[in-house]
């Protein structure tokens, strides 16, 4: 969904909607996106939940399973003159907090797909398992009271 700023100024928008798919992600179920959008003279600022099912692998034993994601989202808009204003007063080296990340508004145009799918891949685990554990221990217990491989023996002896 593509919010138009024109549709909203200086007020306030709720949304409610569904996204069908979202690239480099496979979906079992529809992402259900509810929130609200503040219009306020150039800065809009974007809150909202997210909810749905994604298909993953399993790091472990690579059978594929279904992942329950649901988060909170928000995000901070400027239109093109703010949002040049706003890197201009960026020094090369300076701190930023978190309430002070914004993003452009592109010809009038927030995506909100493009803020959710942000979302989603920064709140997916980055080694995904079966839960509550995996059914492929054999490659992890095999191996696991080998002891040091000797071919790494004589390093332990660099440290006495």
């Amino acid at each position: 969904m593509k919010l138009e700023i024109k549709d909203f100024p200086n007020q306030i928008l709720k949304f409610d909607f569904y996204i069908e798919n979202i690239e480099g992600i496979e979906l079992i179920e529809k992402v259900h996106i509810v929130g609200t959008a503040v219009n306020n003279n150039g800065k809009v600022e974007i809150s909202g939940h997210y909810s749905t099912i994604l298909r993953v692998q399993c790091v472990r034993c690579l059978k594929e399973f279904n992942l329950k994601l649901e988060n909170d989202f928000m995000g901070t808009f400027l239109d093109e003159n703010q949002y040049i204003q706003y890197l201009k007063s960026l020094s090369t080296e300076c701190e930023i907090d978190k309430n002070e990340i914004y993003d452009p508004i592109e010809n009038g145009i927030i995506d909100l797909e493009s803020l959710v799918r942000e979302y989603i891949l920064l709140d997916m685990p980055p080694y995904p398992q079966c839960e509550p554990s995996c059914e492929d221990d054999s490659e992890i217990e095999k191996h696991s009271n080998d002891g040091i491989d000797p071919r790494w023996q004589q390093l332990l002896q660099i440290k006495n």
